[in-house]
């Protein structure tokens, strides 16, 4: 277990956590996004990207850090980071690609999104990464303007940052 704050913990996903995975997902992702499927039918995307088989190809990318979100005691959502990945436009440089963070309904606007990503700034740069990266969809003005306030770029539909 990570500690980010007193009330924020980062929790390492293993293949074992998979039903709790499905089961976290199933309940924070539809709020934010349903409304982008045909019927507010999300299964296709939990059983693309959460099945035992999609779990066990992103804990085995060595450059991947997969983890719980726990807010005092309780877990509140996912937090996934790619290291050494390239950034389409600058394919040299060292980067982190912010490849999932959700958090529930619950959780947001406790501040923890913003703690969770000084945390994730200061790793940045313990290896020496160059720019954090994310996509993000323009129907998520919410995050769209968290993104910006943590003094992200727009560059097409993703979000980047120098760090140093």
């Amino acid at each position: 277990m990570i500690e980010v704050s007193d009330n924020i913990h980062l929790k390492a996903i293993k293949i074992e956590d998979q039903p709790k995975l499905l089961k976290l997902v199933k309940q924070i992702y539809p709020p934010a996004y349903e409304h982008l499927w045909v019927n507010k039918n999300c299964s296709f995307y939990f059983t693309k990207f959460y099945s035992l088989e999609h779990l066990k190809l992103e804990l085995s990318d060595q450059n991947a850090a997969y983890y719980f979100i726990i807010y005092k005691s309780v877990t509140v959502g996912i937090f996934r980071l790619v290291y050494n990945t390239q950034f389409k436009d600058f394919p040299t440089v060292k980067s982190v690609y912010v490849n999932r963070i959700y958090l529930s309904t619950d959780a947001q606007g406790k501040g923890i999104a913003k703690i969770l990503f000084n945390w994730m700034y200061k790793k940045a740069a313990e290896k020496n990464c160059e720019i954090i990266w994310l996509k993000a969809m323009d129907s998520q003005m919410q995050a769209l303007r968290f993104y910006e306030k943590q003094n992200f770029n727009y560059w097409w539909w993703w979000f980047f940052i120098f760090t140093s």
